[in-house]
């Protein structure tokens, strides 16, 4: 293996897992999640953090919810209607108030889950570990439970009476939110070693988008799941199964007429939401995903970078500040991108320019996932189990 490869690996596994699957199911996990520290005295440290003076982002609020000490991807906090949702790897799913963080309802499922919570402010819905959809109500009463038939590997998703999963065996599933009843179910064969993440599949009124282990887009009817389209956002390549790996991690993400998703030792890829005809793409390596909103696509690389492009492709500035930092994939809110880190700390970046113009400390433990936004309030979920509301001027 090379060492650029290997690099990618030493940093990806601060992020994800590597999972060998075999025979249709995970088998035994290759690293550890989320566990590596930032950098041994061996390796190159994280720049000094540039003096914020005046400081937009404000603690609004704090709700345990339970630790993740492992770090297991997918746990990451969603907003339901007014409410802000997030679950535990221990089974315990939290409802606050997404301006107060007043606590709705909490409920301990009595086994452990396999992803976060997806919700669509009505029906809220997990994966347990053992292969169940279990969907909840708005007082965390159960409304339903669904067999998978294998371990879920993506965050479900609800929306328009539909609940969609992707597990580990290479099928997507669609289920009524209202029943549980299954309605369809697509499948695609994965690589042999691919990354252990949770991203959720994207929908839209007609279609929805699922990001593949391998590099694939495909895109897929809502209503039966035929396949529309499928496209490559990476191509695979290298002389073994570890330089090959060229998922497509985090969401794909919709806007207008444009679906964009990134991958793994691979690119950052637009393409026409109606045909997958390709847009641009830019060689980027990222195991966090990307962000999309009117102006910009912006993505955190495996070293910390983060950069912008436009809406068509263009590099409109990249920021390198936070290299090292163990960054999570980025959120847009206002003015500003909020991103999360390794120790703990909440950063705000001006949205046009890239530079550093905010932070926040949470409770030290690293965050694992981009922040989620309720309004003019950022949530983040920490590896050691709270729930945090950052108030962003």
């Amino acid at each position: 293996m090379s060492s650029a490869s290997r690099d990618h690996v030493a940093l990806n596994s601060r992020r994800s897992c590597l999972t060998w699957v075999g025979a249709g199911t995970a088998v035994s996990a290759l690293s550890a999640c989320s566990s590596m520290p930032w950098s041994t005295p061996s390796k190159p440290q994280p720049k000094a953090l540039p003096a914020v003076p005046n400081n937009p982002l404000r603690s609004a609020w704090r709700v345990q919810v339970g630790a993740n000490p492992v770090g297991l991807p997918g746990f990451v906090p969603v907003l339901g209607g007014e409410s802000v949702l997030a679950a535990a790897p221990t089974g315990q799913v939290v409802s606050v108030q997404a301006a107060s963080g007043a606590l709705r309802w909490q409920v301990a499922l009595g086994k452990p889950l396999s992803t976060g919570v997806g919700s669509d402010g009505q029906v809220h819905v997990v994966c347990t570990r053992d292969a169940q959809l279990v969907a909840l109500d708005n007082a965390g009463k159960t409304l339903w439970t669904s067999p998978l038939g294998a371990a879920g590997a993506s965050v479900p998703v609800v929306g328009l009476d539909t609940v969609l999963v992707r597990t580990v065996d290479g099928r997507i599933q669609a289920f009524e939110a209202s029943s549980g009843k299954r309605r369809w179910q697509a499948s695609r064969p994965a690589p042999a070693l691919v990354l252990q993440q949770t991203a959720a599949i994207a929908i839209s009124p007609s279609l929805v988008y699922v990001g593949l282990p391998g590099g694939r887009l495909l895109a897929l009817t809502l209503s039966s799941g035929a396949v529309r389209w499928e496209a490559a956002v990476a191509l695979p390549k290298g002389a073994n199964e570890i330089e090959r790996i060229a998922d497509v991690s985090g969401s794909p993400l919709v806007s207008d007429t444009m679906v964009c998703a990134a991958s793994f030792q691979g690119r950052v890829a637009c393409f026409d939401a109606a045909t997958g005809r390709a847009l641009w793409a830019q060689p980027v390596s990222t195991a966090s995903g990307l962000e999309l909103d009117g102006r910009f696509v912006v993505v955190v690389d495996d070293s910390d970078r983060v950069q912008a492009f436009s809406r068509d492709g263009v590099s409109a500035w990249k920021n390198e500040a936070l290299r090292l930092r163990l960054l999570t994939g980025a959120l847009s809110i206002g003015r500003y991108l909020l991103l999360g880190d390794g120790a703990g700390l909440v950063h705000a970046l001006d949205r046009d320019s890239g530079a550093v113009v905010g932070r926040i400390s949470t409770d030290g433990s690293p965050i694992l996932n981009a922040p989620v936004a309720a309004g003019r309030i950022a949530v983040v979920q920490s590896r050691s189990g709270a729930l945090f509301g950052v108030s962003v001027e």
